[in-house]
């Protein structure tokens, strides 16, 4: 009994000896450029308690490329070993040759003390002439929070925005998503399971890094700024407060705010509103459509480039939002076109807010008025239907006649007016109805 009682424990100090410290790795997602050095980073910490977890030096870790563009490699490459510093952080050099989303792991090497799951780090190489979109995720697409983390909240508990998988997976072929995140880095395999449980198309997440601000607008204003200067292709960023559509406007994007109610203290008239998925979807799509205006804007034929600053001022004031980037291009024909739009826009707010059509007769004189200063955009301000009154011609007018009034019933009237001023005069019957106070162009005929 002795004997067998020795033997036993001697089993038990041999396994005790080779006893693993649980530990977890965590890496960092980023974006590369095409032939050029990124820095690759994990960090190994300890398991400790209340998610306290002490970091762990002096290991050393290897990192593998073992995905591209979603395809597992036959075999994972190696790329280098790095050890950990006092931080728990490792760090080795990545020269991505392709372009595409590299998926790569940091691994504990074999005979360590400690054992972990690899860390999955996402990197994304974009061509220099794909647009990347940056997309701040809380409340817009996850509606975690770092309290919900904290508490180990299920994944599969934790709502998707609505519409935002369904826009994100037809956003993710013309772009390279980047998501942006107020969460913290101790939580990024939990995130990365949720982003996965949700289905939403893969992408770097870059975390809140708690050691440089504990401001979230900071945060924004610093991020936003770093990969502006690294990544010249960024051109919008979506967010859910006015502090992050700031951000990306400060730094040479487009900023769209998803929310309800946006803070209004803050905002700018650049900023560009949504309250849906499909919204950022319809604003990214006249971003684009912008840019395509804005080169025929400058073309050397005047009636072409009229034509397409025409169409730019039709957006109304959402159209500074669109070409506010390019106002600052290094390119000055561009920034002539950005700005000449930017400016007409505000002048056709200005003359169309200085409108009156509170009774029927104002608005008669308020449509004439806008006849004859000729801009569709306040023109269509004073219809109705916007859609109809940036399709209705507009007539040339100097002066005009009133011929006769009618009120077929409460609260329309019909003006026909002789319109003097084009090569011969023109009779026109207009119709306006009272629309919550104010008098809207219902038809003219």
């Amino acid at each position: 009994m002795t004997w067998t009682r020795s033997l036993l424990a001697l089993a038990l100090c041999a396994g005790l000896a080779h006893a693993k410290t649980e530990a977890t790795l965590t890496g960092q997602d980023g974006l590369a450029k095409l032939g050029q050095t990124v820095s690759l980073e994990a960090k190994l910490e300890r398991s400790g308690i209340l998610g306290i977890n002490p970091d762990v030096t002096g290991e050393k870790l290897d990192f593998f490329v073992v995905r591209h563009d979603g395809l597992d490699l036959s075999e994972a490459q190696f790329i280098a070993t790095g050890k950990t510093d006092d931080d728990g952080v490792a760090k080795v050099d990545f020269k991505p040759t392709e372009t595409g989303l590299y998926t790569v792991e940091a691994r504990i090497r074999r005979g360590s003390d400690y054992m972990a799951f690899p860390a999955e780090i996402l990197i994304g190489v974009p061509a220099e002439d794909r647009p990347i979109l940056l997309v701040q995720v809380d409340q817009t697409v996850s509606q975690a929070t770092n309290l919900d983390m904290f508490r180990g909240k299920e994944v599969k508990d934790i709502p998707a925005v609505e519409g935002a998988k369904q826009v994100l997976d037809l956003l993710a072929s013309p772009y390279q998503l980047v998501y942006l995140t107020d969460l913290e880095a101790s939580f990024t395999s939990a995130f990365k399971a949720w982003l996965q449980q949700k289905g939403l198309p893969r992408a770097p997440v870059l975390f809140w890094d708690l050691s440089r601000s504990l401001s979230h607008a900071t945060y924004m204003q610093s991020l936003v700024e770093r990969l502006t200067q690294d990544f010249p292709q960024i051109v919008a960023g979506v967010g859910g407060q006015t502090v992050d559509g700031l951000a990306y406007l400060d730094h040479g994007t487009a900023g769209i705010v998803l929310a309800e109610e946006p803070d209004e203290d803050d905002w700018r008239v650049e900023l560009l509103r949504a309250t849906t998925w499909h919204e950022v979807l319809g604003h990214l799509a006249l971003i684009y459509e912008a840019e395509k205006l804005l080169d025929q804007a400058r073309a050397s034929d005047p009636a072409s480039a009229e034509e397409a600053v025409s169409k730019l001022c039709r957006a109304g004031l959402p159209g500074k939002g669109y070409v506010h980037r390019f106002r600052a291009s290094a390119d000055p024909s561009l920034a002539l076109a950005a700005n000449l739009v930017s400016a007409k826009i505000s002048a056709n707010h200005a003359f169309a807010e200085a409108l009156d059509a509170s009774d029927p007769s104002r608005a008669l004189s308020s449509l004439l008025a806008a006849w004859r200063f000729g801009e569709p955009a306040v023109v269509a301000a004073l219809y109705r239907d916007r859609a109809s009154g940036l399709k209705a011609p507009i007539p040339a007018v100097i002066s005009a006649e009133l011929l006769n009034r009618a009120e077929p019933e409460p609260g329309r009237v019909v003006f026909r007016v002789r319109l003097l001023g084009g090569s011969e005069p023109l009779e026109r019957a207009v119709t306006l109805v009272d629309s919550d106070g104010a008098w809207k162009v219902a038809g003219v005929e």
